[in-house]
Order: C-alpha cells, then sequence, then structure tokens
C-alpha cells in the first residue's frame, strides 16, 4: 500500500501545526506537532480498513471519483480525508484534509 499527499494537502498539514498552536488549541507547538503526526500515523495505519463514503458533488474541485474515510480525535472534531484509490497499485492519493468544524455540515 502507498499513501502519496498533494502539495497542497501536505502545506495544509504543516501550517494546521501552527494554527493549533496560534489558535490555543494547544499551549506548546510540540504537543500541536505531536497532534498531527498522531491524526497522520492514524491514518496512514488504517484507511486500508476504514468504511469508504463515496465523497460529495460539493468536493468534486479535489478530484474525480472522490472517496472519504473520517477519524474522530476528539468529542468535538472529527477529521475527514478525501482520496482517490487506485486499486489496482493499492495507491490512496489523498486530496484534501477537513474536518467537521469547516464541513461536517456536508457530510454524513
Amino acid at each position: 500500500m502507498i499513501i502519496l499527499y498533494t502539495k497542497a494537502v501536505r502545506i495544509y498539514l504543516w501550517e494546521l501545526v501552527e494554527t493549533l498552536y496560534f489558535n490555543n488549541y494547544f499551549g506548546f507547538k510540540v504537543s500541536a506537532r505531536g497532534y498531527v503526526h498522531e491524526l497522520i500515523k492514524e491514518m496512514e495505519s488504517t484507511i486500508h480498513i476504514k468504511q469508504k463514503h463515496k465523497s460529495p458533488a460539493h468536493f468534486s474541485r479535489y478530484g474525480k471519483d472522490l472517496w472519504y474515510v473520517s477519524y474522530p480525535k476528539n468529542k468535538r472534531t472529527t477529521w475527514y480525508f478525501f482520496f482517490t484509490y487506485h486499486p489496482e497499485d493499492e495507491i490512496y492519493f489523498i486530496r484534501y484534509i477537513t474536518n467537521n468544524h469547516v464541513a461536517g455540515h456536508l457530510l454524513e
């Protein structure tokens, strides 16, 4: 299994650390880094066994034939990873990441 990320997703994850820290979701930058690292690690180790859902049309700007999986991190926040899947090569191409605070009303 191979997991790839668009450049925009890699930038988003890097900036997420800064956002979490500067908006006081975490008191230390190292804690914000750990949160993002654990989120990525969880996704990479379970995406192939998670229940995937067909992405709503709203997200088609991020790619054709998108799927998504969800990762609840606590009582208030669930993260959504959108991807295209190429089963012949077992490649997951992560194209967009969001959470329920931003796009929850568009999903499930």
